[in-house]
Formats: C-alpha cells, sequence, structure tokens
C-alpha cells in the first residue's frame, strides 16, 4: 500500500500517499488505553486521508493491541 493514489479531501484531487504509523489514545471499559495504528497522509499537502479499508486494518491492530495487554495485565497479576 505504500505510495499509492487515492482521492485527497484536503488537496480536492487524487494524490500519492505514504501510510505511516500514529499513536492515538482510547477509552475502553473506563481505562485508557495507548494504541499505535496506521495512518495514510497525503504526499502533497500532509493531510490525513481516509484510504479504503484501512479502518478495517486499524480496528484489527487495536483489537491485537488491546488483547495483548490484557493477556500482560492478567500475567501481572498471577506472577507480580
Amino acid at each position: 500500500m505504500e505510495n499509492q493514489r487515492d482521492f485527497c479531501t484536503e488537496c480536492r484531487r487524487e494524490t500519492n500517499y505514504t501510510l505511516k504509523k500514529i499513536k492515538i489514545n482510547r477509552t475502553i471499559r473506563e481505562k485508557e488505553y495507548a494504541f499505535e495504528i496506521t495512518a495514510a497522509f497525503c504526499n502533497e499537502c500532509g493531510g490525513e486521508m481516509g484510504i479504503p479499508g484501512l479502518m478495517d486494518y486499524n480496528m484489527k491492530e487495536i483489537d491485537e493491541q488491546y488483547r495483548h495487554s490484557n493477556i500482560l495485565q492478567r500475567l501481572e497479576c498471577y506472577y507480580g
């Protein structure tokens, strides 16, 4: 997906974009979590772009990181 083209809503034209990892914070079940997700940025204006399939991919990334975090928390409870 690196350096492909799609429509940028900031530029209002089809441009190349680059995928980068960004950090976001989300609250799940009243607890704050930090996640690293993939975002697409326009190579022309630098604006964030909504690329087809990227939201689904990010949900998968968040789910995997959330599950990993909870497994580590459970292990800490057992092994201190």
